[in-house]
């Protein structure tokens, strides 16, 4: 059997039973005459030598060669096929000939060899009572008769098995996942809904989500490997979950568990902890090549919810709660709901925000070293809510991205950019201005025409503006990213590498990508005062980056030791609180004007 067999409790085979054999053989005319004559058949003739011409008529004896899994089955058949003639007329070989059917046809047989198999039978009894014999007796035509009705009958009864397996591939196609065997999300709300209708006073029904985010090395195994993985963290987590409980796949890599009739909502707890425990021992042991990253919520009924939906809502709400608190499993409850509706509200206040313009980008300078000379500012992104609270940029950026807004502000922050940088000429200045773009910017094939068009229509040029993306944003569609900085580059625009040494670091970024600057994260800029391998760290950066004719940028320099240290490496660069801390446009160009009057020799880098 496959696992559409046994998917919802199905088996095949056994359908007979002494009513149902009685009234079968009452259909195809098959009394007790008949029955004795296909005794005395078999006391004339051996069922293995009546096989072995089957199989040999068929072409699928043992000389044809053939030994695929449909050829193996169908042969077990033929031969249990043989067998009719020692037939007592009970259910048992019927079932069993039936169980053979099966294999062929799970294995691929064809639908109609059942009645080429029967017709070939009779075919061959014929000749075994007949031979070349022109006379015949009366009880041999008897015999031939009565094999002729039971043929037609084995016929029947394969044919309706045929046609059930038909319908339950068809329903378990419709309602299980046909690679685990598992009900799919269609047959778990209706499971979830009957379960809740037949909950007993005094009892509970829980509910486990379980979510796997897979690390970058899942996206290479051919599509038999993810099967076999699937495979194995659901027979795992079957192997830790009750009798009565019931596993349900809701995609491709997402599980839930229902279980009913617990006594405790700490019932529920135990159970996600422990599916989620056995998903990780499982990659941990089986799959160590793997990054995974396993977290679930639960929910039980009807104390958190009332109805399938609503139980599964609070259940999601729950894994949202672990996943944003790195915790593996949470459980539905107060402070849950409160997170879930502040969550809910935030979103709605980000997504008007967007709309409204009611982001900002405000300006941190960037000069040169040693001369401190201005040279260029970084766009950062900063928003003020309505209660007044200015909300970190990242927590921004999780939230757009999550809501699929992200497009939307990277636009908006390349259109914003090339408004400050019109503002910055008409006052004199003529600073380079840079913005950071998300990996899924450079999978957008417009942005190089968007970036030209914007350029256009402030009036400025296109080399005033450097594009900064992380070390990240490589990894994913590399291919797509590089033919999109490639464009962005022909167009005038530069090119920096953000956070370098934070991420995925590759040489081979750097001699095949477009860059024109390279930026070394403030986490090592902190500690090159105080320390020597991160201080050997950073130089290394400055000569890998000089290397590759790129301009070194370092960020968060907030004391004058690490710009001395930066100064002596031969960093290009500085970005910091020593000079100034990010803020708005207006106020950048006061500080900019003063900088000037203070240092009129320092002038201003030209375009």
């Amino acid at each position: 059997m496959t696992r559409l067999d046994t998917c919802f409790g199905r088996h095949y085979g056994q359908v007979l039973d002494g009513e149902a054999l009685v009234g079968l053989l009452r259909r195809y005319g098959i009394g007790q005459a008949e029955q004795a004559a296909v005794r005395a058949f078999g006391r004339i003739v051996s069922a293995e030598e009546l096989a072995n011409d089957l199989l040999e008529r068929l072409n699928l004896d043992e000389e044809s060669g053939s030994s695929t899994s449909v050829s193996l089955a169908l042969r077990a058949f033929c031969r249990e096929l043989a067998c009719v003639a020692r037939w007592d007329f009970l259910p048992g070989w019927p079932v069993a000939l039936q169980a053979r059917w099966s294999e062929c046809y799970l294995a691929g047989a064809v639908t109609e060899f059942p009645f080429i198999a029967v017709e070939t039978l009779i075919g061959l009894c014929h000749e075994r009572l007949f031979g070349e014999r022109a006379m015949v007796h009366r009880l041999e035509l008897d015999i031939e008769r009565a094999l002729v009705r039971v043929g037609w009958c084995l016929g029947g009864l394969l044919a309706a098995s045929s046609i059930e397996h038909e319908q339950s591939i068809r329903l378990a196609a419709e309602d299980g996942d046909p690679v685990l065997g598992l009900p799919n999300r269609r047959r778990f709300l209706t499971l979830l809904a009957e379960r809740l209708a037949s909950q007993g006073a005094g009892r509970q029904l829980g509910l486990v989500v379980l979510n796997v985010e897979w690390g970058r090395s899942v996206d290479v195994l051919a599509l038999d490997e993810r099967d076999h993985l699937r495979l194995a963290l659901s027979e795992v987590m079957r192997g830790v979950l009750r009798p009565s409980d019931i596993l349900c796949s809701l995609g491709d890599d997402e599980w839930a568990a229902l279980l009913p009739d617990l006594r405790h909502a700490a019932q529920v707890s135990l159970a996600g902890h422990k599916l989620v425990d056995a998903c990780e021992a499982l990659r941990s042991n089986s799959f160590p090549a793997l990054r995974a990253r396993f977290c679930a919520g639960g929910a039980t009924a009807p104390e958190q919810a009332g109805g399938p939906l609503a139980l599964e809502q609070a259940a999601r709400s729950a894994l949202v709660v672990a996943k944003a608190g790195g915790r593996p499993f949470d459980i539905y409850g107060g402070e849950i709901v409160v997170k879930a509706e502040g969550d809910a509200m935030f979103e709605t206040e980000v997504a008007r925000a967007l709309e409204s313009q009611q982001f900002q980008l405000y300006l941190q300078p960037q000069v040169a070293l040693p001369s401190r000379r201005v040279v260029g500012a970084e766009a950062l992104l900063r928003w003020r809510r309505s209660d007044g609270r200015h909300v970190p940029p990242p927590e921004i950026l999780r939230v757009v991205e999550r809501i699929g807004l992200t497009p939307l502000l990277s636009r908006w922050v390349v259109q914003q950019a090339a408004q400050i940088l019109a503002t910055l000429t008409a006052g004199g200045c003529n600073l380079r201005v840079s913005v950071n773009v998300v990996a899924d910017d450079l999978n957008d094939p417009e942005l190089p025409l968007f970036i030209r068009q914007t350029c256009d229509t402030w009036r400025i040029s296109p080399s005033r503006l450097c594009f900064e993306i992380t070390e990240s944003g490589f990894v994913s569609g590399e291919a797509a990213s590089a033919e999109t900085l490639r464009l962005v580059r022909q167009e005038g625009g530069r090119l920096a590498l953000d956070d370098f040494g934070t991420g995925y670091s590759s040489m081979d970024y750097l001699r095949r990508l477009p860059l024109d600057e390279l930026k070394i994260d403030k986490s090592f800029v902190d500690r090159i005062s105080a320390s020597e391998s991160d201080r050997a760290i950073v130089e290394l950066m400055v000569r890998i980056a000089h290397t590759f004719d790129l301009e070194v940028v370092a960020e968060g320099v907030e004391n004058e030791d690490a710009e001395a240290a930066l100064s002596q490496m031969g960093c290009d660069f500085a970005q910091g609180y020593l000079y100034a801390p990010p803020m708005p446009v207006a106020d950048f160009m006061d500080w900019w004007k003063s900088v000037e009057a203070a240092v009129p020799a320092a002038g201003c880098q030209q375009a």
